[in-house]
């Protein structure tokens, strides 16, 4: 659950488990992590109903009806004659956590009940849930309220240096019409009494709630516990608790608009009004981009995953419980593949997106690794002192999406600036001496120098290309897509991504022709010309050492800016990235191609191929698989072969999904942490949605529709399977067990609305034009059509696709009509100008499509 912004997060459970928060340092409620929830009763926002003389915990019991919405959780129960409705959210526009409990007497006989709740608060940084916690706990402070009570610890606890707290916790709490409740339990130890959390006192005994903050409460672990009034309820008579949580900063005025929002909401009607408002709010977001396969079930689970992208945007990469590390704030690859999603969805923002994060790459064509909530760059959230060799890849599919979306090659003439911090040559070399607190780059006249965003798309692609091993292939780092690959940074070398940076070198010209147009010459960083070697020193590409020297020369050049720049003649550029580009395809092609069937993709720390057959058995990894088929490197001959491979050794025949890798044993030392990990769970040998979907796009990218389709579907049959055990999401990867885990925050939902779009429904962008190439089954159709609409152009489409005829397999598209108006085929594609769109005089354009 969140708020527009992401200025509240929060995460809840059928048993009501979670955790809130504003921050890694601003949990209103203890940290949350996977184990927690169902094991730690203090991760948990409760109620008691004491009915009689037995006491009822509302958070127990799962055979209740869930109702999961955008973006609300509704639990409802029955027992006893009673029927019990809880509903949390979060309003679209306010930072507050509410938990609104309806009880309505369903029998025929008045009910005596007594009503508690129970919310720890915490207040403070998730590290002091093991570091320091009862000496942070002795800075609380507590003020009750009649409706409630405020926790302000009074400084943050931080052995590198305490500081004043400005933060205020609270939870307020109202019965019906702004009744407030009777008293309260302020802490846990006056909650807990001689009990537990089991058996407290607070429930069991006749222990008084407070109205006032005594001392004996104060440096305690502080509790939001309200007793409410003890009632007779009559049949058919229902009762109203509505518990509000959240933060504010220490100014008058936060307070002041605090309690000013809690006024507007002192009514479970107002309260009412504000959820709905709120699914109003969330189901406007999702009409972006609509579809209907006349499926109920996959039209209601695709808008849950086009909701993935902007929550992990909100969330970043931490926050929920199974992601219980980092301090919040995306990784870079994050932001770039949620960039896709967005490119389709919401362009404007897409494109501010694209240029702030241009701003995050180094001159030796390294980047920031986090990106904060606020747009900053830091070099790792751990400060540490790492490179992932697959960054430079990322940017540039989202860029190529831009550009081909909106038509606005401009854009890659845009002067940005710099990131710079400690790290220089990739991380080889480490500034004692960097003093900079904006990170901005700087010459050596101490003057902000400014690049093209083509300029740092081709460093992020030529210093690659130069970064190579003993085997001449790009060189692993410490890490690259798959994170657990993290133990080979001497030696190790990623051929999966090698086959990906030989296609971006390629692809880039074409823009680079779009850009000749208008200018014979580009202006670039004087020193880039060491790296476009062909244009004054060619080098051997086949051998590794003179790459290297090229390499180190730029590093030198570059150690202290000039900022001076050069002008090049695109042609030139254009020759030697194709240079480049066809050196890297034919070695890929001759060096890594395994008699067993399929590419080799890495060479681990002490410099051995790591697929293929061993003593061991067979190794294989479905990442060198997906890239050498998405970059093209694999022949059509080739591809066949690599199909063959991964059902032989990587599809579950039980599950159909398909695997990350082969069983490598226990561990592997000179690879990564991955393979210390039980075998089928995340990175080793899970069945990893992101590499999934990838596959998918893949395979139908280069025509095999049958076989993409199979990897497609995989994704959502094992997601709506209940052996899942999740809500209808895609998970980061499913266990041995078919179990979703990671939920929410993965690439892996952008990949797939990217995919659907662009692949399977054929909705193609070619400079500021749309082309319809579908790679639709006949199976993909529940009635006799598909339809889907989105915004272009300021325009409304409706695309709506037809089945002709009983055929099974591939279909073709046969005709096309723009309102009624037949368009000419090219080829097998149908082209629809941006022009026309635009200069259309209507709102709405409906595209209709005959297929066979």
């Amino acid at each position: 659950l969140t708020n527009k912004d992401g200025s509240l997060l929060t995460s809840i459970s059928p048993n009501l488990s979670g955790d809130i928060k504003s921050g890694n340092e601003s949990f209103i409620t203890p940290p949350a992590s996977s184990i927690d929830l169902k094991s730690n009763l203090l991760c948990r926002r409760d109620f008691f109903i004491r009915l009689d003389k037995k006491i009822i915990r509302l958070s127990d019991n799962h055979s209740d009806l869930l109702e999961a919405g955008f973006l609300y959780h509704k639990i409802i129960k029955k027992f006893q004659g009673l029927q019990v409705e809880m509903i949390n959210f979060i309003p679209y526009d306010l930072d507050i956590d509410i938990m609104w409990v309806r009880i309505i007497n369903r029998s025929r006989k008045t009910k005596k009940l007594t009503p508690t709740s129970f919310m720890p608060l915490y207040g403070r940084s998730a590290e002091n849930i093991r570091d320091h916690r009862h000496v942070s706990s002795l800075l609380n402070r507590i003020e009750l309220h009649s409706y409630g009570l405020l926790l302000k610890p009074t400084m943050v606890f931080d052995e590198n240096g305490h500081f004043l707290n400005d933060k205020t916790y609270f939870s307020f709490s109202f019965q019906d019409r702004f009744r407030p409740p009777l008293g309260q339990f302020p802490s846990l130890e006056y909650y807990i009494g001689k009990g537990d959390l089991l058996k407290p006192d607070a429930l069991l005994k006749e222990v008084k709630p407070l109205t006032r903050a005594f001392d004996f409460l104060q440096g305690k672990e502080t509790l939001a516990s309200f007793r409410f009034k003890t009632e007779m309820l009559k049949p058919g008579e229902k009762k109203d608790y509505i518990i509000f949580t959240g933060m504010f900063s220490s100014s008058r005025n936060s307070q002041a608009k605090t309690l000013k929002f809690l006024k507007s909401l002192n009514s479970p009607e107002k309260v009412g009004l504000k959820l709905e408002k709120t699914k109003e709010y969330w189901q406007n977001y999702l009409k972006a981009i609509e579809f209907d396969f006349k499926d109920p079930d996959l039209n209601n689970w695709l808008l849950w995953v086009k909701f993935q992208p902007l929550l992990r945007k909100l969330f970043g990469c931490s926050f929920l419980p199974h992601f219980d590390y980092g301090k919040g704030g995306r990784g870079w690859r994050d932001l770039w593949q949620d960039a896709l999603s967005l490119l389709i969805t919401e362009p404007k923002k897409a494109k501010d997106l694209i240029i702030q994060s241009f701003k995050g790459v180094r001159i030796d064509g390294s980047n920031a690794t986090i990106i904060t909530s606020n747009g900053g760059f830091l070099s790792d959230r751990n400060k540490i002192n790492r490179i992932w060799c697959d960054h430079g890849v990322w940017p540039y599919i989202s860029l190529r999406l831009y550009l081909n979306r909106t038509g606005d090659t401009s854009l890659l003439l845009k002067e940005i600036h710099y990131f710079q911090d400690h790290l220089k040559s990739r991380a080889k070399v480490k500034d004692p001496g960097f003093l900079s607190q904006d990170f901005v780059m700087r010459t050596k006249n101490k003057s902000i120098y400014k690049g093209s965003i083509l300029e740092h798309v081709l460093l992020e692609l030529l210093t690659p290309f130069f970064n190579v091993g003993k085997h001449n292939i790009i060189k692993l780092e410490n890490a690259d897509w798959n994170d657990g690959l993290d133990m080979a940074a001497k030696n190790g070398e990623s051929v999966a991504f090698s086959f990906l940076y030989a296609d971006h070198l390629r692809d880039i010209c074409f823009f680079l022709e779009q850009l000749k147009k208008k200018n014979k010459k580009i202006p670039l960083l004087q020193e880039i010309a060491i790296l476009f070697d062909s244009l004054e020193k060619p080098i051997d590409y086949n051998n590794y050492k003179e790459k290297i020297k090229v390499l180190d020369r730029y590093y030198k050049a570059t150690a202290s800016l000039s900022g001076r720049k050069k002008y090049f003649y695109i042609d030139n550029l254009i020759y030697d990235l194709r240079k480049k580009s066809s050196h890297m395809f034919l070695w890929l092609r001759k060096k890594e191609w395994l008699n067993e069937g399929f590419f080799n993709g890495y060479y681990d720390n002490i410099s051995r191929r790591v697929e293929g057959r061993n003593q061991q058995g067979m190794r294989m990894m479905l990442s060198s698989q997906v890239f050498s088929i998405m970059s093209a490197v694999a022949t059509d001959k080739q591809v066949k072969k690599i199909w063959a491979s991964i059902t032989k050794y990587l599809q579950d025949k039980e599950l159909g999904g398909f695997r990350l890798n082969t069983d490598f044993g226990s561990t592997y030392l000179n690879l990564g942490r991955a393979f210390g990990f039980s075998y089928g769970d995340k990175e080793n040998g899970a069945f990893f949605n992101h590499m999934n979907v990838m596959l998918s796009f893949a395979l139908l990218s280069q025509e095999f529709v049958a076989e993409g389709h199979k990897v497609f579907e995989s994704i959502y049959n094992m997601s709506v399977s209940k052996k899942a055990k999740i809500y209808p999401l895609i998970p980061e990867y499913f266990n041995s067990q078919g179990q979703g885990l990671y939920l929410y925050l993965t690439g892996s939902a952008s990949w797939y609305i990217y995919t659907l779009v662009e692949q399977i429904l054929g909705l193609k962008f070619n400079l500021g034009n749309i082309v319809l190439a579908p790679k639709l089954q006949s199976e993909n159709f529940r009635k006799n059509s598909i339809e889907f609409k989105f915004r272009f152009c300021q325009k409304n489409l409706h695309i709506s696709y037809f089945k002709l005829g009983k055929n099974k397999g591939p279909l073709r598209v046969e005709k096309v009509f723009f309102n009624d108006k037949p368009l000419i085929s090219f080829g097998k594609d149908f082209m629809i100008a941006g022009k026309d769109i635009k200069n259309y005089p209507g709102s709405k354009i409906h595209i209709k499509a005959y297929l066979r």
